[in-house]
């Protein structure tokens, strides 16, 4: 997926108490085929930010490892919710790894 892509799928702003909030989507699994989904919150501002202070909050999410990690194997970036461990993807751990999910 491109940032770009991963920004849409994974990210989004709330108003909430008169703040405006970006959260990011956390894919945790309960089981091999059970994924669970939940939004956490990233970053707050007291008024709507500006598009430039929102990209820039967003390319740091991107880069924050609890949320979203390249994959060693394929150099992409994804949901940290769709990584093996720190350093390869679960469709590389397949291909690579031999590992069925």
């Amino acid at each position: 997926m491109t940032n770009d892509e991963l920004i849409a799928d994974f990210m989004r702003l709330v108003e909430r108490d008169g703040k405006t909030i970006l959260e990011v989507g956390v894919v945790t699994w309960n089981g091999p085929h059970d994924p669970d989904f939940s939004w956490k919150v990233f970053r707050r501002w007291s008024k709507c930010p500006t598009a430039e202070r929102l990209a820039a909050a967003q390319m740091k999410a991107l880069e924050t490892p609890r949320f979203f990690r390249v994959c060693g194997y394929c150099r992409e970036r994804m949901n940290a919710g769709h990584m093996l461990d720190q350093e390869i993807c679960q469709s590389c751990a397949e291909k690579h790894l031999g590992i069925t999910f």
